[in-house]
């Protein structure tokens, strides 16, 4: 457990923004289905990328790991028919696109992940590859996991998938159209994070295939909103460097929602600033960027009046359920919240008090509620080391701005 001291004032700061990890998976995948060296740069290293990564070589694709790079040197040619065991740890993102991965390659591949992940739904996506002529079984409850792949090709064909559990499901399968062929999908249901999906679209459409050498990572706006947050909730100045302007990242769209609310946040060259102004309660949807949901809980929680949040549906199936542990741990700080239907959460804002936090090993429950720790003295984040996940030196980048942290 770790305690939150907040700075006098955060005075007009700059912090550098780590890759994104969504894009690095993403790149990873993609680097494995090209036929040739691949360097990627600026990725980033977090449990989340090497789950993918130790997946990856587990198939025996080599991958080498350098100074702010890796190189992907094997392809998925180079996997040999034999028995694989694929761990994907915690990351949903790596049981996704490895389960779409390990139907192309040879071998009997056995996937399975450590514990939440293996309780969260993967059928819609069994179910897709299947039609497409993957053998895949479920070795214990049907429709999560551990799996069994025993085919190494998928066919070209018509495909309806339902985009209302998960994007990933699309995006596996988007991500290995290089290899199996340009296939018609239609998505049925409302589609979930569809930012995740035009994420995938637009790496595809820079990746050549047959020229590629090199792809830079871009900043994770993900791991940036949460020093927003800190920059409206403390009235500051904070510049995040190693941001597009131009990116298709959802949660890129926390700064328009920031911005909704009154702030100034303007783009720079490679970084967007963002000046603290004003913090009012809002009501929009979060279905783009649901990884925001929590930190505009906590920061709406700050804001006298009702926060209508809709679009949280998918907070549900994470790493735990995400809205009912946002309740639980806002209603300790002294804040009244509801949760009406399986898709909204309301919010009344006022006067939070400092609380002791559970993650329930969740990294998003860390940092956002780290975010009230920039205002309110005695904040206390118990098992801080679930950053690890997908931003390994969140602490350390709260320290910079002036935030101390103590055991």
């Amino acid at each position: 457990m770790i305690n939150l001291i907040p700075p006098l004032k955060i005075e007009n700061t700059e912090i550098v923004i780590p890759g994104s990890k969504s894009v690095t998976n993403r790149a990873l995948i993609l680097a494995a289905l090209t036929t040739r060296p691949v360097t990627l740069k600026y990725p980033l290293i977090c449990d989340d990328t090497q789950a993918l990564i130790s997946s990856l070589v587990s198939l025996g694709i080599n991958i080498e790991r350098q100074q702010n790079e890796m190189i992907v040197l094997g392809s998925y040619l180079d996997v040999k028919d034999g028995e694989y065991d694929i761990n994907a740890n915690l990351s949903g993102t790596t049981i996704r696109f490895m389960t779409a991965f390990c139907c192309i390659v040879p071998g009997i591949k056995q996937l399975y992940g450590q514990g939440h992940l293996n309780k969260r739904p993967i059928k819609g996506l069994v179910d897709a590859l299947m039609f497409l002529g993957a053998k895949i079984g479920y070795m214990d409850e049907e429709g999560y996991l551990p799996l069994k792949i025993t085919s190494s090709s998928l066919q070209v064909r018509n495909l309806k998938i339902d985009g209302s559990v998960s994007s990933q499901f699309l995006s596996a399968i988007m991500l290995i159209t290089p290899v199996i062929g340009n296939i018609k999908i239609s998505v049925t249901g409302n589609t979930v994070s569809q930012s995740y999906i035009n994420l995938t679209k637009r790496i595809l459409d820079e990746w050549n295939f047959k020229k590629i050498e090199s792809y830079a990572i871009e900043g994770d706006y993900s791991a940036a909103s949460y020093f927003a947050a800190i920059a409206v909730l403390t009235k500051s100045k904070i510049t995040l460097s190693n941001l597009k302007e131009d990116s298709t990242q959802g949660d890129r769209e926390f700064f328009s929602i920031i911005s909704q609310m009154g702030n100034k946040v303007s783009f720079g060259e490679n970084k967007v600033t963002v000046v603290g102004k004003k913090l009012a309660p809002i009501d929009i949807n979060m279905e783009n960027c649901p990884d925001q949901a929590q930190t505009l809980a906590v920061l709406t929680a700050f804001a006298k009046g009702k926060t209508i949040l809709t679009g949280v549906k998918s907070l549900r199936l994470k790493e735990t359920e995400r809205v009912i542990a946002l309740q639980n741990e806002l209603l300790k700080m002294g804040i009244k919240t509801e949760s009406p239907d399986v898709d909204t959460l309301i919010i009344h804002g006022g006067d939070p008090k400092a609380a002791t936090i559970e993650t329930y090993g969740d990294h998003r429950m860390a940092m956002s509620f780290a975010v009230a720790g920039s205002k309110i003295d005695g904040m206390k984040i118990k098992n801080p080391e679930v950053v690890s996940k997908t931003f390994p030196n969140f602490w350390y980048k709260l320290n910079e701005i002036g935030i101390k942290i103590s055991l």
